[in-house]
């Protein structure tokens, strides 16, 4: 099939360049389908060498009563090829639990294998990191605007956490991509 494809737009542009002084409506019109697929590797191209990076986004932490809300907004467009879910991972003393965790999540995580990929994050953050706490992953739904709130133990200080957003990228036919952004809490 794929070869036929090739035969005829190799036929069309033979054709096209054939006409090209004697009709040029035809000329034009068998030289369509080559530019049907100049474009399309063209939008291809664009939408593969565009890439978000941790100065993209732009993230805003404030604490109301002992609830921590932490607005992100991107200030470019975001990658076309992005994931659908992004991760929150927190690291905190004594591996104590996060509580109250509230986000946007992805409606079809369940669906996906998420604990293959909470495994993938673990692995690839636990190379940058370094630390010996257990990280504790959160899937967040990837939008140009999100919020997410969370309780810290009574008896962690936020100067004692360790707090990233990692934005996960996944073009056809390769595997996935990371990068972090950390989160300051005060």
């Amino acid at each position: 099939m794929f070869l036929i494809i090739i035969l005829i737009i190799i036929g069309c542009t033979y054709g096209g360049i054939r006409f090209w002084k004697r009709k040029r409506v035809v000329s034009i019109f068998l030289l369509s389908p080559l530019l049907a697929v100049i474009s399309f590797i063209g939008y291809f191209m664009y939408h593969t060498l565009y890439h978000t990076t941790p100065d993209s986004l732009q993230l805003t932490v404030h604490k109301e009563n002992e609830a921590y809300i932490v607005g992100g907004v991107w200030k470019d467009r975001l990658d076309a090829f992005r994931f659908p879910a992004d991760f929150l991972v927190f690291y905190i003393p004594n591996n104590e639990k996060v509580s109250n965790v509230k986000r946007n999540r992805v409606k079809s995580y369940n669906e996906m294998d998420g604990k293959l990929l909470e495994k993938e994050v673990e692995d690839w953050i636990g190379q940058t990191t370094h630390l010996e706490w257990e990280p504790q992953i959160f899937d967040l739904h990837t939008s140009s605007e999100f919020e997410f709130t969370f309780n810290l133990p009574r008896n962690i200080k936020p100067s004692d956490v360790e707090l990233y957003y990692i934005h996960t990228r996944e073009e056809p036919m390769e595997a996935l991509e990371f990068w972090s952004k950390k989160i300051e809490l005060k």
